[in-house]
């Protein structure tokens, strides 16, 4: 696609599969920092200190930036690099920071979710970007996961009626499986632990599905022996459009991988589906249940679909993934892309409106 990439954030668990989705999609990475560190391109692959299981294995990072221009200071490197798109995977207090510098040198951004620990850091950031047009990007991955995708185009159709709940799961493997140590389990950094950092796949995916954002959250926290982040969180929620919903989210699988399940149940219809494949356990298909009693459906009221996954393009998750970030590389110069810097924004709220209801004990209308 011809894009020059800056990449800021090396010392991350996603660097290694990030790399192999630039090398699929023809991307040039020019330049590369990890801030505050002098880094050794051609010893990137021992730097250990990715937090979890997220890994490609037998990818060659070194070749990939083996000519890049290493900065300690990416501010810097969004300045002087002569770089199309910064694309970031570092630490939530300071990731705003970098993307309005990248805005102030018009240079885009796709950056990991989501962006920010609080929606009031990335706030004056996503106005600026905004003005400026210069295209900014969650990685809200499951915007172009195929169920999803299914799913949203039924509800926007009516297949569903009113929906009246929605019930979200998104589990992974506890925290002995993972790097404890790294920023990304620290309050002062992130702010939240799963439900800031697995949680918000899902909790971007469903209202975006349903097409109704969440109004107002009630949320609970399971608090962690290892790290001052939570380990987990149960949450209620209530869109605009008055669908009841919960979320349930954690590091609780005395195994690698992924728990899920999405439930989506209307006045006309009904979903079913764990939405997420997962190659650490061997899932090439996922189901989609649908059960309508319209007699234009079928004979009988439940179908079921089975999603043939593949991971040849990206193994650690499959292919939709890079079909994210090939969306964004098609779309970023004018803006059409999967997720947009208000999306990110709003995510942020919905978080914001979580850790308050938590501390406080009761609901918490979501801000915006």
């Amino acid at each position: 696609m011809g894009a020059k990439i800056g990449y800021v954030g090396v010392d991350h668990h996603h660097r290694d599969p990030y790399f192999a989705i630039a090398s699929g999609l023809d991307l040039e990475i020019t330049a590369v920092c990890e801030p505050g560190r002098r880094i050794d391109l051609g010893n990137l692959a021992a730097m250990d200190d990715r937090p979890d299981e997220i890994t490609t294995e037998g990818q060659e990072v070194a070749d990939l930036v083996s000519d890049a221009t290493v900065y300690e200071d990416p501010h810097r490197l969004v300045a002087d690099g002569d770089i199309d798109v910064v694309w970031i995977t570092y630490r939530n207090d300071e990731t705003p920071s970098i993307v309005g510098s990248a805005v102030d040198n018009g240079v885009h951004v796709i950056s990991e979710k989501p962006i920010g620990r609080t929606a009031a850091d990335l706030e004056s950031v996503a106005e600026r970007a905004n003005e400026a047009g210069v295209t900014v990007s969650p990685t809200t991955f499951y915007r172009k996961n195929p169920i999803t995708m299914e799913l949203r185009e039924k509800v926007r159709d009516g297949f569903f009626g009113d929906v009246s709940t929605v019930q979200g799961r998104f589990n992974a493997s506890q925290l002995s499986y993972r790097n404890t140590d790294h920023y990304i389990y620290d309050e002062a950094t992130s702010r939240g632990g799963a439900l800031q950092w697995i949680g918000p796949h899902w909790v971007d995916m469903m209202p975006w599905v349903l097409d109704d954002p969440i109004a107002r959250v009630n949320a609970r926290f399971h608090d962690a022996a290892e790290v001052d982040v939570e380990a987990g969180a149960v949450l209620q929620f209530e869109t605009e459009g008055g669908t009841l919903g919960t979320y349930h989210t954690g590091y609780y699988l005395n195994e690698r991988g992924k728990d899920t399940h999405l439930g989506i149940y209307g006045t006309e219809a009904q979903a079913r589906t764990p939405v997420h494949h997962d190659s650490l356990q061997h899932e090439p298909t996922v189901p989609l249940e649908l059960t309508s009693e319209d007699p234009n459906w079928s004979a009988t009221p439940t179908r079921t679909t089975e999603f043939e996954f593949s991971y040849d393009r990206f193994p650690a998750w499959g292919d939709f993934v890079q079909d994210y970030f090939e969306a964004y590389f098609e779309g970023y110069e004018t803006g059409d892309v999967p997720a947009t810097v208000d999306d990110a924004v709003q995510l942020l709220r919905v978080l914001d409106a979580a850790y308050e209801s938590g501390d406080r004990g009761e609901w918490v209308e979501v801000e915006g």
